[in-house]
C-alpha cells in the first residue's frame, strides 16, 4: 500500500492523471453520444449509424498507415524540430498519410455515385470513407502532440469538444426534426471531427512550419528504408487491431441484422469503460517508457511498466466489479432489449480487465522492434479466430462472438509478453510492480541492448 502511494506522487501519476482525467471524461461523453442517438433515433436507424462508424473507425485505424506508430517510436523529444531526423520523420509521415486519405477518398467517390445500385444497408458507405479519411488524421495528431507532452491538444480536440458537441448537435438537430436517421446523425458527427481536426492541423502548422517539407532527403537512405519496411509492419498490424475492434460489429450488423449490432456496439463501448486506465498508458507512459528505451535504461522502464500495469489492472478490476451491480440499469437506458443481452456484458467486461493486466504490452513490442514477430503470431492468431468466431457464433449467437473476441485478446496479450519478457527481459504484467519486493526482484534483460540502439533495430529482424 504504501509503495502504491508513492506511486501517486511521482511525476508519473501527476502526467497520468490529468491524461485519465481526459479520457475519462471522452469515454463518459462518448456514452452519452450513443445514448442520445439511441434516443432519437429509431432502433434500425440507430443500427444503422452505428455501421457506418465501426466502419469509418476501423478503416481510419488503418489509414493511417502506422504513422502514429513511427513518430512515438522515432521522433527525437530532446530536440528541437528543427533537428533533420525530426523533420524528415515527420516529411514521411505526411507521404504515407497522404496516400492513406487519397485512397479512402478516391474509394468514397464511385460509392456515393453508384449508391443507388447498392442496397438499402450500404448506400451510404461513402459517409463512412470520408469520415475514415478524417479520423487517420485526427488519430496522428493525437500521437503527435502527446509526444510533446501537450495533452490537452493531444485529447482536448477529438476527446472531449467533438464528443461534447456531436450530443448537443444530434439532440438539436432531432428536436428541430431535421434529423435525416442514421445517415444524418453520421453526418454530423464526421462535419464536427473534421473541424477539430482542423484546428489541430493548424497547431501543428504552428509548431513545425513547413521546414519538413521534402525533408527526407536529408537523412540516410538505410534509415528511410528501415522507416518504410517498420511502417509496412505497422500497417499490417493496425490491420489486424481494426478487424479485431470492429469485425464482429460490422459482421453482426451484416448478417445478424443492424439491430444486433446496435446492441453489440453498445456493450462494447460499455466494457471500454474499463480500458480507460490503459488509455492513459497510451497517451503518458509510452513516450516516457520510450526515453528509458533510447537511454538503454531496462531498469527505469520496468519500473515505470510495471507501476503503470499495476495501477491500470486495480482501476479496471475495480470498475468491473461496479459495473457487474449497474450493467442492466445501464442497458435499460439504451433499450429494454437490451437487458437480456446482460451475460454479453459481463464477457466483454473480462475482455477489458484482461488487457489492463498485460498492460502496454503491444506498444512495447511495437517500439521495441517486435513488430515483425507480431505480425506473423498475430496473423496466426486471426485466422484460428475466424474460425471459432464463425463455431462460436453459429453455437451460442452474440455471447459466443464476445468469446471469441475474448479468446483473441488474451492470446494476443500473451504473445506480446513473451516476447517483450524473452527479449529484452521486461515484464509487462500488472504482477510486476511487485517484483522489486517479490519473486526475487526485476527480472535481468536477456539481450544487453534497448530499442533505439542501432544493434537493437537489427536484432529484431
Amino acid at each position: 500500500m504504501k509503495a502504491l502511494l508513492r506511486l501517486m506522487r511521482t511525476e508519473t501519476a501527476g502526467r497520468f492523471i490529468p491524461a485519465f482525467s481526459s479520457r475519462f471524461s471522452s469515454t463518459i461523453l462518448s456514452f452519452f453520444v450513443l445514448l442520445t442517438a439511441s434516443h432519437f433515433l429509431p432502433t434500425q436507424e440507430y443500427g444503422l449509424y452505428v455501421f457506418l462508424f465501426s466502419i469509418g473507425s476501423g478503416l481510419g485505424l488503418i489509414a493511417v498507415l502506422g504513422q502514429q506508430i513511427l513518430v512515438v517510436k522515432h521522433y527525437q523529444r530532446t530536440e528541437p524540430t528543427s533537428n533533420p531526423q525530426n523533420q524528415a520523420l515527420i516529411d514521411v509521415n505526411a507521404r504515407w498519410l497522404a496516400l492513406g486519405c487519397l485512397v479512402l477518398l478516391g474509394a468514397a467517390l464511385p460509392l456515393w455515385l453508384f449508391a443507388e445500385q447498392l442496397p438499402p444497408t450500404y448506400r451510404y458507405l461513402w459517409l463512412a470513407f470520408v469520415f475514415a479519411a478524417i479520423f487517420a488524421l485526427s488519430e496522428y495528431y493525437q500521437n503527435y502532440f502527446r509526444i510533446h507532452g501537450r495533452i490537452n491538444l493531444s485529447l482536448v480536440p477529438r476527446e472531449i469538444v467533438w464528443r461534447g458537441s456531436s450530443i448537443l448537435c444530434i439532440a438539436g438537430a432531432a428536436l428541430a426534426g431535421s434529423m435525416m436517421g442514421g445517415v444524418g446523425a453520421m453526418a454530423i458527427v464526421t462535419g464536427l471531427l473534421a473541424a477539430t481536426t482542423l484546428y489541430q492541423s493548424a497547431a501543428f502548422l504552428r509548431d513545425e512550419g513547413l521546414g519538413w517539407v521534402g525533408a527526407h532527403g536529408r537523412i540516410p537512405r538505410e534509415t528511410r528504408s528501415a522507416w518504410r519496411r517498420e511502417s509496412g509492419y505497422f500497417i499490417a498490424n493496425n490491420t489486424l487491431n481494426s478487424a479485431a475492434a470492429y469485425l464482429e460489429t460490422v459482421l453482426i450488423g451484416a448478417l445478424l441484422g443492424l439491430e444486433e449490432a446496435g446492441f453489440y456496439f453498445v456493450a462494447l463501448r460499455i466494457a471500454m469503460l474499463l480500458t480507460l486506465p490503459i488509455s492513459a498508458i497510451d497517451t503518458v507512459g509510452i513516450p516516457m517508457i520510450a526515453a528509458h528505451f533510447q537511454k538503454s535504461d531496462t531498469a527505469g522502464a520496468q519500473l515505470v511498466i510495471g507501476r503503470l500495469s499495476f495501477a491500470s489492472f486495480c482501476i479496471s478490476l475495480l470498475g468491473a466489479l461496479g459495473l457487474a451491480v449497474v450493467a442492466p440499469f445501464v442497458l435499460h437506458l439504451f433499450n429494454p432489449e437490451f437487458v437480456k443481452h446482460e451475460d454479453v456484458l459481463t464477457v466483454l467486461c473480462v475482455l477489458a480487465v484482461s488487457l489492463a493486466f498485460f498492460g502496454p504490452g503491444s506498444w512495447l513490442l511495437m517500439i521495441g522492434g517486435g513488430e515483425r514477430f507480431f505480425l506473423i503470431a498475430r496473423a496466426i492468431l486471426f485466422v484460428l479466430y475466424l474460425g471459432l468466431l464463425y463455431g462460436l457464433a453459429r453455437l451460442a449467437g452474440l455471447i459466443g462472438i464476445a468469446a471469441a473476441g475474448l479468446i483473441l485478446s488474451t492470446a494476443s496479450s500473451l504473445v506480446a509478453w513473451y516476447w517483450i519478457k524473452h527479449r529484452w527481459g521486461i515484464d509487462n504484467m500488472a504482477t510486476a510492480f511487485f517484483r522489486p519486493f517479490l519473486f526475487g526482484g526485476a527480472p535481468k534483460p536477456a539481450v544487453p541492448p534497448l530499442p533505439g540502439r542501432p544493434e537493437a533495430e537489427g536484432a529484431s529482424r
